[in-house]
C-alpha cells in the first residue's frame, strides 16, 4: 500500500490518495473504529517517525479485542465530510447485530426500523423505498437477511460499511434517500477458512492463492438448516435464508488486476397465527460482477465492470416477479495536484421485467381470510400490481463528476454533480443533481461539517426483489437533502452532532404517506410534500482498556403534506435513543449490553386539525440486547470460540401498525421477535 501525501495537510486533517489493490480512492478522515480480524501483536508504544510520503494514523485509545487492541482511527476510503463510517470490530462485539457489519446501521443516530429485525429503514424521514443498498458499488436489494439472519456477504469478506444518510457521493445515483454502501475487503494473500454454526443457521468461507501469487480465490455459504429448532422456539413466525459468495481476483501485471464476483440470497418470511399464514417475503437476487482495474502512470486510477442480475419475488400481490438486470459501468481518478483531485465516472442500467400478476398468500393449509392482510387486502394488492409492474423494458443511464479541493491544512471542499436519465415503459425523464460538502477544521479535534445537495429517482417502493413500479407515473421524486454537522474528539472520545433538513417533492410512500383505507395503486402512486428535520447527537469511544461504550439520540419530526394539509408521517417517532457498553472480562471473554428506545409513532388516522400536529401515538417501544463470547487462541491464526447473543431480552412486543376501518384506529402488535442465538465459531 502507497499513499502519496499532500503537502501543507496533517496526519490528522490529511485528504489520502491511496493506491490499494491497483484501484486509487479518496480518504477524507471519517472516523471508524477498527482493528485486525485475526489476533496480532500489540503496536510498540508511541507512534513511529512519519517518514516521506507516508501518513501514519495517530495512536487512540485501546479496548482489548482478542488480544488485540481496538485502534481509533482517522480513515475511510471513500467517505465524505458527515459521513458515518462503521469499522467491523466493534461492530462484530455490538449486541442485538448478531455479529453482522451491515445491521451495524441501526446503532446511528437517525435511522429507525419499521420493526425490530425487519431490513426495512426510515433514515432521517426517507421511507424504505428510497434507501438504497450497495456490496462494492454493486445495487443489491438488501445487504442481510430478513429476521435474525446473516448478512448476504460474510463479515470477513467487508471492510467496512459506510452510511451516506445525505447528501450522498456523486457516484451514487438515483435515490432520493440514504446510501449504505459495503466495501469490499481486499484479497487474501495467505490461506484462509473459517466456519460459523448457529442455532438457525450454518455458514462457512475458504480463500486462497492462486499459484506463482496471480491473484486469489474464494467460496462460501449461510444455510438456515435450525429453521425448524426457529420455529418450535417462535411458532408465530416461519423464517428460512440461505447465501452464496465467490470471487477470484486475477494480477494482470504490476498495475493491473481482474476480478469476477459472484453472490445470491434467499429469504422466506411469514407470519402464524391460529392456523392463518401471511407471506410477508418470499424472493431471491443473484449478482455475476466483472471489473478490470489499472493505477495509472503519475497516480490515479481507471475501472470498467459490468454486472449481470436476476431478482425475483413471489407472493403477496403477484405470482411471480423478474428482474432481469445488465448494468456497466466506468470511472476515472486523476490527481491533477497536490490540493486538487478530479473523479468522473458513467454509468447504464437495463432491466427486463417479466411479471405474472394475481399472487395469493399460502392458503393450501391454511385459511386467508383472518390474516395479518386480509383477502380484501390480498385482493386489491393483486390488481394494485397488475397496474403498478407490467412487464417492460427499462433503461437508465448516469453520469458524474466531483473534486476534491484542499482549501488549507484543515479544509477541503468538495463539489459534484450528476446527471441521470430515465426511460420506463415509454415514458422518460431527465435529473441534475448539484452536490456540495466542506470539512472546516477548526482546531485539529474539532471540525464543521456542512452539507448540502439534490437528490433524484423514479417512484419508491419497498425494495423487494424483481418490483420496481414502471412507467414514471407522476414524475420523478425530487430531494434537497442539507445538514450542518461537527464533529471532534475529546481525550478517548469520539464526538458527534449535526442538524439536518430534508424536503422532497412529489415523494411515493406508502408505507409514511397513509394509514387506513386500501391498498389500492393509488395508495403507491398518491404524491406529497416529505419533510424532515431534526437533531442527530452521538458519542463512542473507550472508556479504559477493558470498557467500549456508544450512545446515540435523535430529535426529529417527519411529515407528508398535500391539498394543504400537513400531518406526521405514519412512522414519525420524535425520539430515538440507545446506549450500549462493551466489556473485556479478561481471558479472551467478551459481554456487552445495549438498549434502544423509540416514541410512538401516531395512533391515528391524521387528517386535519389539532389532531394532525399532535395526535395520540401508540406506546413507546424498549429493547435490551445481550451478547457473551469467549474465544480460544491456538498458534498465530486459528481459534475457536462460542457466542451466546440475544436480541430483545425483555421479550417485548412492538407496535408495528395501526389498523384503521370507519373512523376508529387499533393498534397492532408484533414478536415478541427475539431469537437466542448461539454461535460456535472456528477459523485459521
Amino acid at each position: 500500500m502507497s499513499l502519496l501525501r499532500l503537502r501543507n495537510v496533517p496526519a490528522r486533517d490529511a485528504v489520502r490518495f491511496s493506491a490499494l489493490g491497483g484501484a486509487i480512492s479518496l480518504s477524507l478522515c471519517a472516523t471508524s473504529v477498527s482493528a485486525q480480524e485475526e489476533p496480532a501483536p500489540a503496536p510498540e508504544p508511541g507512534p513511529p517517525a512519519d517518514p516521506p510520503g507516508l501518513i501514519v494514523s495517530p495512536p487512540g485509545p485501546t479496548f482489548s479485542v482478542y488480544d488485540d487492541p481496538i485502534l481509533v482511527t482517522v480513515e475511510g476510503d471513500k467517505a465524505p465530510a458527515g459521513a458515518s463510517s462503521l469499522g467491523r470490530k466493534v461492530i462484530r462485539e455490538m449486541p442485538g447485530v448478531l455479529g453482522d457489519p451491515y445491521r451495524a446501521i441501526e446503532v446511528e443516530p437517525g435511522v429507525t426500523p419499521v420493526a425490530s429485525g425487519v431490513p426495512f429503514y426510515f433514515i432521517r424521514g426517507a421511507p424504505p423505498g428510497n434507501i438504497g443498498y450497495f456490496y462494492d458499488g454493486i445495487a443489491v436489494p438488501m445487504l442481510f437477511h430478513v429476521g435474525a439472519g446473516p448478512g448476504v456477504i460474510p463479515p470477513s469478506m467487508v471492510s467496512r460499511v459506510e452510511l451516506h444518510m445525505g447528501p450522498y457521493p456523486a457516484n451514487f445515483g438515483r435515490l432520493a434517500g440514504a446510501i449504505v454502501d459495503a466495501d469490499a475487503a481486499p484479497a487474501q494473500k495467505e490461506f484462509r477458512a473459517e466456519g460459523v454454526f448457529r442455532t438457525v443457521d450454518v455458514g462457512g468461507l475458504v480463500e486462497g492463492p492462486l499459484p506463482d501469487d496471480r491473484g486469489s480465490l474464494l467460496l462460501g455459504g449461510h444455510y438456515s438448516v435450525g429453521a425448524e429448532i426457529l420455529s418450535a422456539a417462535v411458532p408465530s413466525i416461519d423464517l428460512r435464508y440461505g447465501d452464496y459468495q465467490g470471487r477470484m481476483t486475477l494480477k494482470v501485471d504490476d498495475t493491473s488486476q481482474f476480478s469476477l464476483l459472484t453472490f445470491g440470497s434467499y429469504d422466506y418470511l411469514a407470519t402464524v397465527s391460529d392456523d392463518v399464514r401471511d407471506v410477508l417475503l418470499d424472493s431471491d437476487f443473484h449478482r455475476v460482477d466483472m471489473r478490470f482495474t489499472k493505477e495509472l502512470a503519475g497516480g490515479g486510477s481507471a475501472r470498467v465492470g459490468a454486472t449481470l442480475g436476476l431478482d425475483q419475488s413471489r407472493g403477496l400481490g403477484v405470482e411471480q416477479a423478474r428482474d432481469y438486470k445488465l448494468a456497466s459501468r466506468a470511472t476515472l481518478s486523476k490527481p491533477l495536484s497536490d490540493k486538487l483531485l478530479l473523479r468522473g465516472g458513467f454509468d447504464l442500467s437495463l432491466d427486463g421485467y417479466d411479471v405474472t400478476p394475481g399472487g395469493t398468500q399460502e392458503c393450501t393449509t391454511f385459511v386467508c381470510s383472518d390474516g395479518l392482510l386480509g383477502a380484501d387486502t390480498e385482493s386489491q394488492l393483486g390488481e394494485a400490481f397488475e397496474v403498478l409492474f407490467p412487464s417492460r423494458f427499462d433503461l437508465a443511464m448516469g453520469a458524474w463528476i466531483d473534486t476534491l479541493i484542499v482549501l488549507g491544512d484543515r479544509a477541503t471542499l468538495t463539489p459534484g454533480l450528476r446527471f441521470d436519465y430515465f426511460h420506463s415503459d415509454g415514458n422518460s425523464d431527465f435529473a441534475i443533481d448539484p452536490k456540495l460538502t466542506g470539512r472546516f477544521g477548526i482546531t485539529d479535534a474539532f471540525r464543521l461539517v456542512p452539507s448540502v445537495g439534490l437528490a433524484s429517482q423514479l417512484p419508491g417502493f419497498p425494495p423487494l426483489p424483481g418490483l420496481q413500479i414502471g412507467g414514471i407515473p407522476g414524475g420523478l421524486q425530487r430531494s434537497l437533502q442539507t445538514s450542518f454537522g461537527a464533529e471532534g474528539e475529546t481525550g478517548p472520545i469520539d464526538v458527534r452532532g449535526s442538524v439536518f433538513r430534508q424536503a422532497t417533492f412529489n415523494l411515493t410512500d406508502a408505507i409514511g404517506k397513509n394509514r387506513g383505507g386500501g391498498f389500492g395503486a393509488e395508495r403507491f402512486l398518491d404524491r406529497s410534500t416529505g419533510d424532515s428535520y431534526g437533531l442527530e447527537l452521538s458519542a463512542r469511544g473507550a472508556l479504559s482498556r477493558s470498557i467500549f461504550f456508544l450512545a446515540s439520540y435523535t430529535l426529529s419530526r417527519t411529515t407528508r403534506s398535500d391539498e394543504g394539509r400537513v400531518v406526521p408521517s405514519a412512522y414519525d417517532r420524535t425520539h430515538v435513543a440507545q446506549v450500549a457498553f462493551l466489556y473485556d472480562l479478561g481471558k479472551n471473554w467478551k459481554a456487552g449490553l445495549r438498549s434502544l428506545l423509540y416514541s410512538g409513532f401516531p395512533a391515528e388516522e391524521v387528517s386535519a386539525g389539532d389532531l394532525a400536529s399532535n395526535p395520540d401515538r401508540v406506546k413507546p417501544f424498549f429493547r435490551l440486547d445481550a451478547r457473551l463470547s469467549k474465544r480460544w487462541i491456538f498458534g498465530e491464526r486459528a481459534y475457536v470460540g462460542l457466542v451466546f447473543d440475544m436480541q430483545n431480552v425483555t421479550l417485548a412486543k412492538e407496535v408495528f401498525d395501526v389498523t384503521c376501518e370507519d373512523g376508529k384506529c387499533t393498534p397492532r402488535e408484533i414478536g415478541p421477535i427475539t431469537i437466542p442465538t448461539l454461535v460456535f465459531e472456528a477459523g485459521y
